[in-house]
């Protein structure tokens, strides 16, 4: 499900080729505070996401065109995981990056969203989707580094 949205962010975020699914992963997890701040492509200086904190569990992502985003993250076999909620059409939608921080450089990489042929049906289906595939190669794709404000 495409959105026409414009910008690298909003591009990453929006327009791409990460797993997607009505169902999210479980938000248990507190918030990462480092995560917290403005990032930056290096290349594109107008393009960037303010992430703040929504409550002790979610972020809230603004990205350069002002558009707004509610996630949370997951770690899973320890990999970080962004559940990125949306709505597209009128239907809520979870898409999933995985994100690195190090130093003052976060790198998000989409879940790629071929490693899965069929919809979810359970909130548990996508977990052990995750659980199953999350260690191969080419789980993770087309990664993009941000540098902090």
């Amino acid at each position: 499900m495409k959105k026409k949205i414009y910008g690298l962010l909003i591009l990453f975020l929006t327009i791409s080729c990460a797993l997607e699914s009505k169902f999210g992963l479980p938000n248990d997890e507190k918030i990462n505070n480092e995560l917290i701040g403005v990032w930056y492509d290096g290349k594109i200086p107008n393009e960037y996401v303010i992430i703040k904190q929504n409550g002790e569990m979610k972020y809230k992502l603004i990205l350069s065109d002002s558009t707004e985003l509610i996630s949370y993250s997951k770690k899973i076999k320890g990999f970080n995981i962004l559940n990125v909620k949306s709505d597209y059409k009128g239907t809520k939608i979870n898409t999933f990056y995985r994100f690195e921080l190090k130093n003052d450089t976060l790198e998000f990489s989409e879940v790629n969203k071929d490693m899965r042929k069929v919809d979810f049906n359970t909130q548990n289906e996508l977990i052990e989707f995750f659980n199953e595939n999350i260690d191969k190669k080419e789980f993770f794709i087309n990664p993009v580094k941000l540098i902090r404000k």
